[in-house]
């Protein structure tokens, strides 16, 4: 395969991509259509938007006096829908909220496209994750000032633009997430941006050897847009300090694509 096959294939893969992110995005029920997410109690309270009442028995919602329609239970994990709308169980630590999507959401009929910048190979990086040991956590500022623990799965080690960088990575190691900021962030791009890594499980563990350093494939034409850059009502984690690069990652998604009107609010 020649060079620019290969650059046309790179293109190609990336572009599937992007049409997907959209498409997901813009969705009936996707991250645009997110009009609330209703923190409850065990006292029954009415929602904006909704009939009856809400309240938690136990981590379940119930919904009561829905004029016409039965009683529900909404368990952990759990959806339905209502009308137009659906519902999904939201819990973080020991609180519990209850998400709305609504298909007719302004959110949602605001997007027009996302922006990203051109797809660039030069931006696929090779760089060493260093495993943290098994069990560990790191405490993550959210974007409405709540600190939660994540699972830490490691540091990943790269070079960019001449500055050698360690990037904290949460979660799973077969998925886990990078939360970045850079010099871009607030001007070109949104405030900070999501990155998907897959460290090596191919010997059946879940990242390999505990503590063992092992080649890593960056791909930054994937950093893509957290859920707040969609819809308000998200609570999306923010990078860790170390996580705020002091170089400009011009790679990835940029900003959602909003109409001139809308841009212009």
């Amino acid at each position: 395969m020649t060079t620019s096959e290969t650059t046309r294939t790179f293109g190609e893969a990336w572009a599937s991509w992007q049409t997907a992110r959209l498409r997901a995005a813009t969705a009936p029920y996707g991250l645009a259509s997110l009009v609330a997410t209703n923190w409850l109690s065990r006292s029954p309270q009415p929602l904006e938007g909704l009939p009856g009442t809400w309240r938690l028995d136990g981590g379940v919602i119930v919904g009561e006096g829905l004029s016409g329609v039965d009683d529900v239970r909404l368990a952990e994990g759990g959806e339905l829908e209502l009308g137009r709308l659906l519902l999904r169980h939201h819990r973080r630590d020991d609180d519990v909220a209850l998400r709305v999507l609504d298909p007719d959401a302004p959110s949602r009929a605001a997007v027009a496209g996302i922006d990203a910048f051109p797809p660039d190979p030069a931006w696929v990086l090779t760089g060493r994750f260093e495993p943290a040991a098994d069990g560990s956590s790191v405490d993550i500022h959210e974007i409405d000032g709540y600190v939660e623990s994540y699972a830490l799965a490691g540091t990943v080690h790269l070079r960019i633009g001449g500055e050698e960088v360690a990037l904290l990575a949460t979660g799973a190691r077969s998925g886990m997430q990078v939360v970045f900021s850079d010099t871009t962030s607030g001007g070109e791009t949104y405030r900070f941006r999501f990155l998907r890594l897959r460290a090596d499980v191919s010997n059946g563990h879940d990242g390999g050897d505990s503590g063992a350093p092992q080649p890593i494939e960056v791909d930054f034409n994937r950093a893509y847009l957290p859920p707040c850059a969609f819809a308000d009502f998200y609570l999306c984690p923010m990078p860790a300090p170390q996580n705020r690069l002091r170089v400009a990652v011009r790679a990835g998604e940029k900003t959602v694509d909003r109409p001139p009107k809308e841009r212009a609010r």
